[in-house]
């Protein structure tokens, strides 16, 4: 007798494959995903903490052009202050208040959307033309640090 048909076992045996196949593919399609996700958070934060570090240096740059002394207004953040692209000065009432991203992609405390994103910023005096500017980006359970020193340069 020639039998040219598969056996019961050979068929279970090709679905097991399968399947194992399938879900291998799905589990690294999932981690990939999350990976991603992880990555553009750190992204967007690392951006986030060095835009702080920018606003802090307008801040002393503003105060060169209208002839204040250069840390002005620079030394009450030593518990932690918050500011973004709207603001003219560090406000130090709620430091950790999450950012707003408005409909353009600009992140503020103004309107806009909650996100996961609070940024603090801390500013520490070292010497008379030295101090030390430390920001730090909250996300998730994740937070990036990112510190520069600025200088009296006049």
């Amino acid at each position: 007798m020639n039998n040219k048909g598969f056996s019961l076992i050979e068929v279970l045996l090709s679905v097991f494959i399968i399947t194992v196949a399938v879900l291998g593919l799905y589990n690294g399609i999932n981690y990939s995903h999350n990976s991603i996700e992880k990555a553009k958070d750190k992204f967007i934060a690392s951006y986030l903490a060095e835009e702080g570090i920018e606003l802090v240096k307008n801040l002393r740059d503003s105060n060169y052009i209208a002839s204040l002394a250069w840390n002005n207004g620079l030394t009450a953040c030593a518990a932690g202050c918050r500011i973004d692209a709207n603001d003219s000065a560090l406000d130090a009432t709620t430091p950790t208040t999450p950012l707003l991203i408005d409909a353009n992609g600009f992140y503020s405390y103004n309107s806009g959307t909650q996100t996961i994103f609070s940024r603090k910023i801390v500013i520490t005096s070292i010497e008379t033309y030295k101090i030390k500017v430390s920001v730090t980006v909250y996300y998730g359970d994740e937070e990036f640090l990112l510190e520069q020193y600025l200088y009296d340069w006049k």
